[in-house]
């Protein structure tokens, strides 16, 4: 999908590349989405008629075909694609998406630049959530600096530890304190999935527990823990790690249930354990 390519079906207007000299048929009341025009457009003689005059702008013919699209043909919200489970963090259909740089270097500064409706920098600003889940840092970093608490917010689960990136990379981040807030959500993370791992056996108060092999499955689900335990990470996926083990108990129909449950309950807790900034309780 193309979104920087715009034509007009029932223009009434016409607007000009100063710098290329080309010249785009356009509707007024589309013009109308943003208030730079609104008010060029009050402030005009109300003596000439409006196919008078083309609109001039300084924009290369590009940028401003861009900013057309914008005008004539907001983009419409990202599809998303259909949840796994209620925990199911929400997906989109990529080729439903504004590519991230299109949004950062582009969109988001033609929508300032001319201030744009709210309904089209609110669509912008979807579609700039909708790239978090590969571009964690980034959206972060444009959110923080721009003012976005929600955007950046829901962008900080998908930041990966913080020593995992290079020093060019964390340059994004705008300030010591977004730098903070990432490393104490974190922080955080780490603690809660070490707990909730030291927490979770394998027999819960001796909860379907196996009578000719209890020692030893739970010796090895200890063992599994205890090893994984010093690896976790803000975005480790705990249950997932420890349903490596789950193959080891087949041949005990008791140990493997066994081991199945105590792995599905983990991912359970683990979803429940806070992700976003947003989440934080407030006494951390």
């Amino acid at each position: 999908m193309s979104w920087t390519t715009f034509h007009c079906q029932n223009p009434d207007f016409k607007v000009r590349s100063i710098p290329d000299g080309t010249i785009f048929a356009v509707t007024r009341s589309a013009l109308q989405n943003s208030e730079v025009f609104r008010d060029m457009f009050t402030s005009c003689d109300p003596g000439k008629s409006e196919g008078d005059e083309d609109l001039e702008l300084h924009e290369r013919s590009g940028e401003l075909e861009a900013l057309l699209r914008l005008l004539h043909n907001p983009p419409p919200p990202p599809t998303e694609l259909p949840a796994e489970d209620k925990f199911r963090i929400i997906r989109y259909d990529p080729t439903t998406v504004i590519p991230l740089p299109l949004l950062l270097s582009l969109f988001f500064r033609l929508a300032d630049k001319y201030a744009l409706a709210d309904s089209i920098t609110d669509a912008l600003r979807v579609h700039l959530l909708a790239n978090a889940p590969g571009h964690g840092l980034e959206v972060y970093g444009f959110a923080t600096l721009h003012n976005m608490e929600w955007e950046a917010s829901a962008a900080s689960q998908y930041v990966l530890p913080m020593a995992s990136y290079r020093f060019e990379e964390i340059k994004v981040i705008p300030d010591v304190v977004a730098y903070h807030k990432l490393v104490r959500l974190q922080d955080f993370r780490v603690k809660a999935l070490r707990d909730l791992l030291l927490g979770e056996d394998i027999f819960p108060h001796g909860y379907g527990e196996c009578t000719s092999h209890r020692e030893k499955t739970v010796a090895a689900w200890d063992r599994q823990r205890k090893a994984l335990v010093g690896r976790i990470e803000s975005a480790t996926d705990v249950a997932g790690e420890m349903d490596a083990l789950t193959n080891t108990f087949q041949d005990c129909k008791t140990c493997h249930k066994a081991c199945i449950a105590a792995v599905e309950m983990l991912a359970y807790k683990g979803k429940r354990v806070p992700r976003r900034l947003d989440q934080l309780p407030n006494i951390y």
